[in-house]
């Protein structure tokens, strides 16, 4: 069944709440606080925006012109603007966020209101959808998305300026077509020569024009060849720019990140390639719409309130579902149409009916044209669900058609519209959480490496092959540790970078045992060094950062496989003892002090450790174990080491079994430790060697065999 538009008069008698049609956009905005902000002061940087603030930071916002010239040439006047209103502060960039994901919103309802006008309660759910559509779930890396929330925006106007510029065209008012086609045209253009992440909406276009045109008689009444001319005229000022920068692109600034896969295989094998893209569109069509809505939908179970984040979840979709029961049966629509006013209304829904899935279904196919170029697919998961920006509005017209079409009463409509919207929200919710706990991970993880590293030897290079970030990658930490160890260095040489074995190294140390120069570029920036320069890590919580020495740590099998490959290569003597670096990210960006729990007081007696300073590492062990628990029972066998070359064996004793109680699995590698120390340090007191003889044993370990 299609949208029934109640009489005005009848809402005012069947609803104690009810709102007018000016209060749309003030409905949006509640419905995007109330979906993004609830999280919103424990959400942080990520993913690609450490480069970015590593740019506003270290080169100013000036810096970001040479920084985009690789790829998006002009994507950096943008950045420089926001760089410099908004500045550093997290809270500022996911305030930008929602703002703008508010403004996309309201300028999809404006637009939708414009092509149809006759269905503005659909149009309303439609942007309620697009509001809370959870299938896009990088809102809070805000460095990044709030630059391109704002190009969306400004696209998104460009589809209604345009349908008011047909409007007055279609009335030869040609003063305001200009007024109403040049901006829209400006605003069009500067999204579209930013980034080709929307380029693909272009295609839509035309199918807009032909959709907002039909509704009218003169065109209807035209020859099919005469309405392809009319509507190609219209689509033509926008046409003209899209062709400049597509010769642009593809001809002159060429394909500097990601290659045309798709054109080679064309050349090659035309028909298997032309079924990939068919397969892929449909696919990514299938992912975008149904795969983002029915994701988070799923019956409450008894283990969801276990946890914070399931309890987080139902309890965000129970107040969305009343708050979208209230609001899409609130709506007053005082000029609707009554069913009495128009003898061919139902013609004219139907004309609708196929015109809403004719735009919808081509709102998810096209926005993938620049990644089937590229034999790229968007996904649920990170980081591929950010091309499902360009898919939201396609997704959320198809999901509001077929409630509207295949539901009967407007009851029901309300009740499984206000399901889909939230599970939605409460997806949301989840997702930010999810990013909260990455916040909360990144803090620690340069807690730790600030306190492990207060000077280095400039150049060093980071290298490891376990992230235990969720949303960072090599390049978001190359950016994250410059800024907390380098923050006063300026220049385009890095002075640190971080490298993932299994990105820069494809997994194999050929290349290290070669002795090759290790070049890795950061935009405009760029890091040089050689294999001396090499320092591993590892970080896994709730186990500490490990700084990873050959002499410690080679025979020691406790970290992944693939780290026993370049462990040999790792340099710790780059890290120096001291060291001036102004904690930068702790006071700007993260705004509190390092935590002095135990990662805290063992990265300090690691850092003794790499001089073999064994008093400090006793003392630094007298002032924790008491007092906090390891997260990783090794963790406790350089304060072993340190008790027993101070001779202090009665402290040995009970971290051996307290080690064999966390983790059984360390007895065999710490065996040989034991007796080593064991025999060059001796226990003066027979009964003192008796008793750690006898707690060596205990794990299985002759003392007095080395």
């Amino acid at each position: 069944m299609t949208e029934t538009i109640q009489p005005a008069a009848k809402q005012r008698k069947r609803y104690s709440f009810s709102y007018q049609e000016k209060w749309i956009p003030f409905i949006l905005l509640i419905f995007t606080v109330f979906t993004y902000v609830p999280l919103i002061h424990t959400l942080g940087f990520y993913w690609d925006d450490w480069p970015m603030l590593w740019f506003d930071v270290t080169q100013g916002p000036q810096g970001f012109a040479d920084a985009f010239t690789s790829d998006r040439p002009f994507l950096g006047y943008l950045y420089q603007l926001t760089g410099a209103i908004i500045g550093t502060e997290p809270l500022y960039w996911q305030i930008l966020t929602v703002v703008f994901r508010w403004l996309v919103s309201c300028a999809f309802w404006w637009m939708l209101k414009l092509l149809w006008p006759e269905h503005k309660e659909t149009s309303f759910w439609t942007a309620i959808l697009l509001t809370v559509y959870s299938g896009f779930k990088q809102m809070p890396i805000a460095y990044v998305w709030g630059n391109a929330l704002i190009m969306l925006f400004a696209y998104e106007l460009s589809y209604g300026m345009m349908l008011k510029a047909i409007t007055s065209a279609e009335k030869s008012d040609w003063k305001r077509y200009a007024a109403w086609t040049i901006p829209g045209v400006i605003c069009y253009t500067f999204c579209t020569i930013s980034t080709e992440y929307y380029t693909g909406l272009d295609l839509i276009r035309i199918v807009m024009i032909w959709i907002f045109l039909d509704q009218m008689d003169s065109f209807r009444k035209m020859t099919f060849q005469k309405k392809i001319i009319k509507s190609l005229l219209h689509w033509v000022p926008y046409l003209v720019p899209l062709a400049i920068f597509m010769f642009w692109r593809v001809f002159i600034f060429q394909f500097p990140s990601y290659q045309p896969v798709l054109i080679s295989q064309l050349q090659t094998e035309p028909v298997k390639a032309v079924l990939g893209v068919l397969i892929r569109a449909i696919g990514d069509a299938y992912t975008a719409f149904w795969g983002a809505w029915t994701e988070f939908f799923s019956f409450p179970k008894a283990a969801d309130f276990a946890t914070i984040s399931g309890k987080l979840f139902w309890i965000f979709v129970a107040a969305g579902f009343v708050v979208s029961i209230l609001t899409l049966s609130g709506l007053r629509l005082s000029n609707g149409l009554q069913q009495n006013e128009e003898p061919d209304r139902k013609k004219r829904q139907a004309r609708w009916i196929i015109n809403l899935f004719v735009l919808g279904t081509a709102a998810v196919i096209f926005p993938g044209v620049p990644y089937w170029v590229t034999s790229l697919s968007p996904s649920l998961e990170f980081p591929k669900e950010r091309w499902l920006s360009a898919y939201m509005f396609g997704s959320s017209i198809l999901m509001a058609g077929l409630i509207t079409h295949f539901i009967r009463t407007r009851k029901q409509q309300i009740v499984v519209i206000s399901l889909f919207i939230a599970m939605a929200i409460g997806g949301n919710i989840l997702n930010a959480n999810s990013f909260r706990r990455d916040w909360q991970s990144q803090r620690e993880f340069i807690n730790q490496l600030y306190t492990r590293i207060p000077g280095f030897q400039a150049p060093m290079y980071l290298l490891t092959d376990f992230n235990s970030l969720s949303y960072e990658t090599d390049n978001s930490l190359t950016g994250m540790v410059n800024l907390a160890l380098a923050s006063e260095s300026s220049s385009l040489d890095l002075p640190l970078s971080v490298g993932f074995y299994d990105v820069r190294f494809k997994s194999s140390n050929e290349k290290l045992e070669a002795g090759e120069p290790i070049y890795q570029g950061f935009r405009s920036a760029n890091f040089s060094g050689s294999v001396s320069d090499v320092v591993a890590y590892f970080y896994s919580p709730p186990g500490c950062l490990r700084i990873l020495d050959p002499k410690q740590h080679e025979d020691l099998p406790i970290f992944p496989d693939s780290f026993y490959e370049f462990i040999k290569y790792s340099n710790p003597s780059n890290i120096l003892s001291s060291g001036n670096a102004i904690p930068f990210v702790q006071e700007k960006i993260f705004k509190k002090p390092i935590e002095k729990n135990w990662c805290y007081y063992f990265e300090l007696a690691d850092l003794a450790r790499q001089n073999e300073d064994w008093e400090k590492i006793a003392a630094l062990g007298d002032q924790s174990i008491p007092y906090f628990s390891a997260g990783d029972a090794s963790e406790y066998i350089l304060f072993i080491e340190a008790y027993a070359h101070n001779n202090q064996w009665e402290k040995v004793i009970p971290l051996i079994d307290l080690i064999h109680q966390k983790d059984q699995k360390l007895d065999a590698p710490l065996c040989p430790i034991l007796q080593r120390l064991f025999t060059e340090n001796l226990p003066d007191n027979s009964s003192m060697r008796n008793n750690a003889a006898v707690a060596i044993n205990k794990i299985g370990c002759n003392a007095y065999t080395q």
